[in-house]
């Protein structure tokens, strides 16, 4: 071996490495598309308010009559807060507001000002969005009227507030499922059918609420109810998993594969290949956002970060702090040894598929709420993503290896790269590409990890 290819080897398998080597890669791929998607565009939200009011001060010392337009989308709302507290009172008395307007609307509304004698519009303030309507050229009595709108500055499309705020969303199915999977991967296992799952989860759940629950009519009680239904249903169907690989040892890929097709069967056939709907909108929105009243303020979480917030800890202390998590890495790092040291090797099996059928549930559950429905297609070859997750964040396909809070990592390092793709538009069959190449990168970063690829043995491939 060179001194290069030890020095890579060693490097790889330092303890820094493993234990920070992922969330470093991590924040470099968070640099990397934060600086990769950084275009000229309007500013939004906040900040184009201020801009924009600062403007009309500058340029209207002595008044006039202002307009402002504005849709109902969450930065318009914004800017027309910022706007109106950037002005003086002096301006505020002249301004009028199109607020949460559509095209039609506002040229209702613009035309019925410019039919006012003693109100003559001297400026329109318009949000990007409203600028881009096409109207106002086509009305005669604003061919003289200026209009507006915020100015373009190079921005981040990734570090858009709006962008990070769905990227733990975006993570939050995977994620779960990934808890089950890595146990798995760490036994040396692997299961197929979880994606699967996810969609049998959702079409059984949203069937009981809508036949036996009550419908659009169900109260939490019985939606509760009907969502434990399903994640149990997903439950046994991971245990049954378990039984046919440790009673009937038949090689896991055979068996999650067969289990694959069987919930996707099952979730295809109770659905009808159609889309359950009649959901209690109420509850299911409530259930989406967990709001905790402090008082004099109240704060609005998202309940499915929450729950896998809870998931991850638990996870992390059971396989950190229990004697489950002893015997399911000791059932990797060597089964018959572990065997013959009294591990309860089948029990600890069926336990470690049956939470992970558990978590399929549970993310088909979360899917069923964000959607209020429920469709039998869901998660399919979500399956995939998972299993990269958990490689990425350190967990060996050998067994023995990895940890729950590096799966966590390895999650937000396949959304942050699937997201940043989006956003720079790469096609589909590029992304796929791309997302092969990052899987096989961590599986050969384990092998070296694990001592398993000798340098000396690429002469052997390639005799002289």
């Amino acid at each position: 071996m060179s001194q290069n290819q030890f020095g890579i080897a060693m490097i790889l398998r330092s303890r820094l490495m493993t234990e920070y080597g992922m969330l470093s890669v991590l924040v470099l791929i968070i640099i990397a598309f934060s600086l990769v998607t950084i275009k000229n565009q309007p500013i939004e939200g906040s900040y184009a308010g201020k801009e924009l009011a600062n403007r009309v001060v500058s340029q209207s010392p002595n008044g006039g009559n202002y307009v402002l337009i504005v849709t109902q989308s969450g930065e318009d709302q914004k800017l027309k807060a910022a706007f109106q507290s950037g002005l003086p009172n002096s301006i505020t008395q002249h301004l009028r507001i199109v607020d949460q307007a559509s095209p039609l609307h506002a040229k209702q509304v613009l035309h019925t000002l410019t039919q006012q004698p003693d109100w003559k519009i001297d400026l329109i303030v318009c949000s990007r969005t409203t600028a881009a309507w096409t109207f106002y050229s086509h009305m005669i009595s604003l061919q003289s009227t200026p209009i507006i709108s915020p100015q373009q500055e190079k921005r981040s499309n990734f570090l858009k507030s709006r962008n990070l705020q769905t990227l733990p969303l975006k993570m939050v199915r995977m994620a779960v499922i990934a808890i089950g999977m890595t146990m798995i991967i760490i036994t040396a296992g692997i299961d197929l059918s979880v994606g699967s799952l996810v969609g049998l989860s959702a079409v059984t759940s949203t069937l009981l609420i809508k036949n036996y629950g009550g419908g659009t009519n169900a109260g939490y009680l019985m939606v509760l109810l009907c969502f434990a239904g399903g994640i149990i249903f997903c439950g046994l169907m991971g245990f049954t998993s378990g039984i046919l690989t440790t009673f009937f040892k038949v090689p896991a890929f055979i068996a999650t594969l067969a289990m694959m097709m069987i919930a996707r069967g099952l979730a295809q056939n109770l659905s009808h290949n159609n889309i359950i709907t009649g959901m209690p909108e109420v509850v299911f929105e409530n259930l989406l956002n967990l709001k905790i009243d402090l008082g004099v303020t109240s704060i609005e979480l998202a309940t499915p970060i929450v729950l896998m917030a809870v998931l991850y800890l638990a996870a992390h202390v059971v396989m950190s702090h229990t004697i489950l998590g002893r015997y399911i890495y000791a059932i990797g790092g060597n089964r018959e040894a572990a065997r013959l040291s009294g591990v309860a090797v089948g029990q600890v099996l069926l336990i470690v598929y049956t939470i992970t059928g558990l978590m399929a549930g549970i993310a088909g559950v979360i899917m069923a709420i964000e959607f209020r429905s429920g469709k039998g297609i869901w998660g399919q070859t979500l399956e995939l993503d998972v299993i990269a997750a958990v490689v990425v964040g350190g967990t060996s396909l050998m067994g023995g290896q990895g940890r729950v809070l590096g799966t966590l990592i390895g999650c937000a390092i396949i959304v942050v790269i699937k997201n940043g793709m989006n956003l720079l538009s790469l096609h589909e069959n590029t992304q796929n590409i791309v997302m092969g190449l990052v899987i096989l990168a961590a599986i050969v970063i384990d092998k070296i990890k694990s001592s398993e690829i000798k340098w000396e043995n690429w002469n052997t491939l390639f005799p002289a």
